[in-house]
């Protein structure tokens, strides 16, 4: 075997530095805030007064002591009781269409109320145009119709 040299033995000594208790502790209690206990299915295991989630806590403790990660450990109990056991389950399919169905409703409902509020400041094309024959009436016709309607009006009393 050769010499160690500087750089090596830096290097094994921060590879076999133990973990700081704290920070084992600090990642622990955020593993334990993401699991679901199994025995009822209600609480997370950080919240939760059983053996079972008792055990989950010690495991996790276990597990970080052999250096594993955040995802190893998650990875581990997934596996083991499905995504069921995580307090936030992956969106896939149907689930991911839960998050994505509130915001495409929010954008139709604004296009629908864009429309109808378009539709009602248009201005209103008369019904029939008039024609060019109606708009040259000439005031003989009018007084025609008025007389003729004055006559009707006296045979009516």
């Amino acid at each position: 075997m050769g010499m160690l040299t500087p750089f090596t033995l830096a290097l094994w000594l921060v590879v076999a530095a133990p973990p700081d208790p704290q920070a084992l502790e600090l990642e622990a209690r955020q593993i334990e805030a993401m699991l679901i206990a199994p025995c009822c299915w209600t609480q997370q295991v950080s919240l939760h007064q059983s053996a079972a989630a008792d055990d989950i806590k010690a495991n996790i403790r276990k597990m970080l002591g052999q250096n594993k990660t955040r995802q190893q450990i998650i990875d581990a109990y997934v596996a083991e009781y499905g995504d069921r056991i995580l307090a936030e389950p992956p969106a896939r399919g149907f689930s991911a269409a839960l998050y994505v169905l509130p915001w495409l409703f929010l954008a139709g409902s604004i296009g629908v109320v864009v429309v109808v509020i378009r539709h009602l400041r248009a201005p209103v094309a008369p019904a029939a145009a008039p024609s060019a024959a109606r708009a040259t009436t000439s005031a003989d016709e009018s007084e025609d119709e008025t007389e003729r309607l004055d006559d009707e009006l006296r045979n009516l009393d």
